[in-house]
């Protein structure tokens, strides 16, 4: 088995292996079970796609179709949606802190560290995963 890919986002590791495998191409995508908003899976490494050695050349080439040339740019729609909701539970979270200080519960100190729960707060990391296609993939001298 060859490693293809080590992609971040699960639903790109899935969209990928079903590709290749309507294709013909046995697929298997290693860190499966984990989801796409536990940085877990980032930690570990992603989601890699492994093919056989055999079907290297042949996975790589549907890639190479697939693949846009195009420099990768990030989803600022994602980004505006992340940071209402991120901020609606910052304010939310910091309401209940500013609450619990003006009844003595907490310590005034707590106010300072409510922006920091948000850090807990998780989102699906953005970025273009790796490919390692094939060598003599996309030589057209081959053909």
């Amino acid at each position: 088995m060859v490693v293809l890919a080590a992609l971040v986002s699960r639903i790109e590791a899935l969209v990928v292996a079903s590709m290749l495998e309507a294709a013909g191409v046995l697929v298997h995508i290693g860190g499966a079970g984990h989801a796409s908003v536990e940085i877990n899976s980032v930690a570990l490494g992603g989601h890699r796609l492994w093919v056989p050695a055999s079907q290297h050349l042949a996975a790589s080439e549907i890639l190479l179709e697939v693949l846009d040339d195009e420099e990768w740019s990030f989803s600022f729609g994602l980004r505006k949606a992340v940071l209402r909701v991120v901020g609606v539970w910052v304010a939310t979270y910091s309401a209940m802190i500013l609450a619990a200080v003006t009844m003595g519960a907490f310590p005034v100190s707590a106010l300072l560290l409510a922006p920091f729960g948000a850090l807990a707060f998780p989102v699906n990391p953005q970025g273009r995963g790796d490919y390692y296609l094939h060598p003599s993939a996309g030589d057209d001298s081959l053909a």
